[in-house]
């Protein structure tokens, strides 16, 4: 998506470049210094919204391998945990010779909520994905980027309609500040808009924590909820399978 918009911006200035060059063959001045200028605060503007498109998907990255991904291990590991004493308690009240109906419902409880603990912890990770990192191309970073992106191609659209004027050569002072203006326009957008990509970059510490406290909290629910699973499991088991049977 960034690279489309790039392209068009590009062909935007290549259009402008083209018409400056034949303005220039008749008045070589200002038209060639504005040619230049322009293409100077382009290359600027290019570069400095790729720095802040790499700097936020490194920030991404680290939020996923740093934050995301140990938090689902360790809830993997509790989760573990809790199927494995679950196995362990069971094993100490169930006969070696256990047969039945009974039992057959206890080892489908057993499968049922080890899925269910897998499902739960998936949706916490996809949760965690769609609220924090998903709001890049929805609501934070990457609308922001493409609104200047916009922006700067309307300042190109504008500089095309200058130079697409009969009167660009002989009506040369009006066209020239009119050109000024365009260019302290685009210097305005690219300053501005480079501003608010700063700002929204650094809002990862604030994302960081409210992701790290989101994921933790339905994590920590997550397991709770596969322990009491255990202890319903082995509460069903004691009254139905064992005591039932006596």
């Amino acid at each position: 998506m960034e690279l489309l918009a790039w392209r068009k911006l590009t062909c935007g200035l290549l259009m402008v470049a083209c018409l400056l060059q034949l303005a220039t063959v008749a008045e070589g001045t200002f038209l060639d210094t504005y040619q230049q200028q322009l293409a100077e605060l382009h290359k600027e503007l290019k570069s400095e919204i790729g720095k802040r498109f790499r700097e936020n998907s490194e920030l991404n990255g680290q939020l996923i391998e740093q934050d995301v991904i140990p938090l689902l291990a360790e809830g993997t590991v509790e989760i573990r945990d809790a199927n494995r004493d679950l196995l362990e308690e069971l094993a100490a009240i169930r006969p070696t010779d256990a047969t039945g109906e009974c039992w057959e419902s206890v080892d489908s409880l057993i499968y049922l909520y080890s899925l269910f603990s897998q499902w739960d912890l998936q949706d916490c990770a996809y949760a965690g994905y769609a609220r924090w990192m998903r709001e890049d191309d929805l609501e934070r970073f990457y609308p922001i980027a493409h609104e200047l992106h916009r922006a700067s191609s309307e300042v190109i659209n504008a500089v095309i309609g200058i130079l697409s004027e009969d009167n660009v050569v002989s009506n040369g002072p009006d066209v020239e500040g009119r050109l000024d203006g365009t260019l302290d326009h685009f210097n305005e957008v690219s300053i501005e808009g480079l501003q608010d990509l700063d700002e929204e970059i650094a809002k990862h510490t604030d994302r960081q924590t409210e992701l790290q406290q989101f994921l933790r909290g339905c994590i920590d629910r997550t397991v709770a909820t596969s322990r009491a699973d255990v202890e319903f499991t082995v509460r069903y088991a004691e009254y139905y399978c064992v005591e039932g049977n006596k």
